[in-house]
C-alpha cells in the first residue's frame, strides 16, 4: 500500500497495544515501525535494476524479518522505556504486529510481496485492494485523530474509537473480497458466452475503489482485459479486449538480467512490443497491473491537424536496448503529467465509470499501438 496508509495502520496498531501505557508515544512509534519495512529503498543506490525489483518488498517483508524485528527491536523498546512497568512480550507483540499488518496488506494488492524470503522468492498477491485506496486510508485516519488527539486524555472513548475503526478495517477487507469473487465469477461468464477458453483469470480493483474491477485472462498466446462495476446495469454490454502476448520478440534478449527479473515480477503476464525505428529495443509490459486512461491531443505542426484521442497506458511499462556492452533498461514513461496528458479528465471518466456510466471505457488505443505517436526517448 501507499506510504501514507502503512504509517496510519502501525500507529492504529501502536495505539491499539501501548496507547494506555505510552499515550501518543504509542501511536508515534507504531508510525515508525509501519513505515520501517519499506525503507529497503535506501539500498536501490547500490543495486542494478534487475536487483532493486528483486530486492523491494523482499526479506524487509518476510515472516521470519517480522520475527526477528519483533525480538530485537522488542528488547530495544524495552530498554528505551525501562521506566515504565510495560512488559516485554507486549513490545514484542507491538512490534511484531505492526510489520506483519504491513507486510499482510502489501499482499492485498497485485504488487505482490515475497514473504517467504530468503527461502523462496515467490511473490504472493490477493488482488482485492488497490494500492492507493481513500475508503480504506480516511476512515484510518480519522480514527486516529479523534483517538490521539481529540480524545487522547479519555482512555475508554479512545479505546472505542480503535475497534472502531479496526473493525471497519477488517469489513472493508472482507467486502473486497465479496466483490473480488463476484467480478471474477462475472468474468468467466462472459468469457465462456464469448467462446474464449483461457488457462489463467485474475480480477483486481482499480486505483482507490473496490467497486469498479479490471479483469484479465490469459491463453496461450494471448491476453484478455475487461472491467466490470457492481452498479453497471444488466443491459451493459461487456467488452473484452484481446492482444497477442508477443513472447517470441524476446528471441535476442533471453541472457538479459533485467529481462529475468522482469518477467518474475510479471509472473508471466507481460506483453512484448517493439517500436518501428527501434530495431535493437524491446518494450515490455506488465498486463496484470492497471493502466491509465489517458485524454490525449496531439498539437497542430505544419504538417498534422490536431488529434485528440485515448491512450490506454501501462502502469508498468518497461524499454530494454541491446548496446555493445551489454543491455540499458529503462521506463519510456511513467505515471506522470507530460505535455499531452490530462489527468483531470481521466480521474473523472474514471469515476464516472465507477458509477456504471462511460460507455466507451474499453474505446482507445494501447500503448502498443500507437509505436511512433507518443514514446518518449
Amino acid at each position: 500500500m501507499d506510504s501514507i496508509t502503512q504509517a496510519a495502520l502501525g500507529a492504529l496498531c501502536g495505539e491499539m497495544v501501548l496507547g494506555r501505557q505510552l499515550g501518543y508515544k504509542g501511536a508515534l512509534w507504531g508510525l515508525l515501525f509501519g513505515t520501517l519495512p519499506d525503507l529497503d529503498i535506501i539500498a536501490y543506490g547500490f543495486l542494478s535494476f534487475s536487483e532493486q525489483l528483486l530486492w523491494h518488498r523482499g526479506v524487509s517483508h518476510s515472516l521470519l524479518a517480522m520475527v526477528v524485528g519483533a525480538f530485537l527491536f522488542g528488547w530495544l523498546l524495552k530498554w528505551i522505556h525501562r521506566e515504565r512497568n510495560i512488559s516485554y512480550l507486549r513490545f514484542f507483540t507491538f512490534v511484531f504486529l505492526t510489520w506483519s499488518t504491513h507486510v499482510l496488506i502489501d499482499c492485498f494488492n497485485t504488487y505482490g510481496t515475497q514473504i517467504m524470503e530468503p527461502f523462496h522468492s515467490t511473490r504472493y498477491s490477493i488482488s482485492n485492494i488497490a494500492i492507493v485506496d481513500l475508503f480504506f486510508l480516511i476512515p484510518l485516519l480519522l480514527g486516529l485523530f479523534l483517538a490521539v488527539i481529540v480524545f487522547r486524555k479519555k482512555t475508554n472513548l479512545r479505546s472505542h474509537i480503535g475497534w472502531l475503526t479496526t473493525l471497519w478495517l477488517c469489513f472493508y477487507f472482507a467486502a473486497s473480497l465479496f466483490m473480488k469473487d463476484m467480478a471474477t465469477r462475472h468474468f468467466k461468464a462472459v468469457l465462456a458466452s464469448e467462446g474464449i477458453q483461457v488457462d489463467k483469470v485474475m480480477a483486481a480493483p482499480t486505483i482507490s475503489n473496490i467497486f469498479l474491477w479490471r479483469m484479465s485472462a490469459k491463453d496461450k498466446d494471448r491476453f484478455y482485459v475487461s472491467y466490470w462495476s457492481i452498479f453497471d446495469k444488466d443491459d451493459r454490454q461487456p467488452v473484452v479486449r484481446p492482444f497477442d502476448q508477443g513472447h517470441e520478440l524476446e528471441k535476442g534478449f533471453e541472457d538479459s538480467e533485467d529481462l529475468k527479473a522482469i518477467k518474475w515480477f510479471s509472473q508471466g503476464w507481460h506483453k512484448v512490443f517493439t517500436v518501428e525505428g527501434q530495431p535493437e529495443s524491446i518494450y515490455i509490459a506488465a498486463v496484470n497491473m492497471a493502466e491509465m486512461r489517458y485524454n490525449m491531443t496531439i498539437p497542430e505542426t505544419k504538417d498534422n491537424p490536431k488529434k485528440d484521442f485515448v491512450e490506454l497506458r501501462p502502469h508498468f511499462l518497461w524499454k530494454i536496448t541491446k548496446t555493445d556492452t551489454g543491455y540499458e533498461v529503462g521506463r519510456p514513461f511513467k505515471m506522470t503529467k507530460d505535455g499531452y496528458s490530462n489527468i483531470k479528465s481521466s480521474v473523472r471518466s474514471l469515476i464516472q465509470r465507477i458509477k456504471g456510466g462511460a460507455p466507451a471505457w474499453m474505446d482507445g488505443n494501447w500503448s502498443w499501438e500507437l509505436y511512433n505517436l507518443k514514446i518518449d526517448k
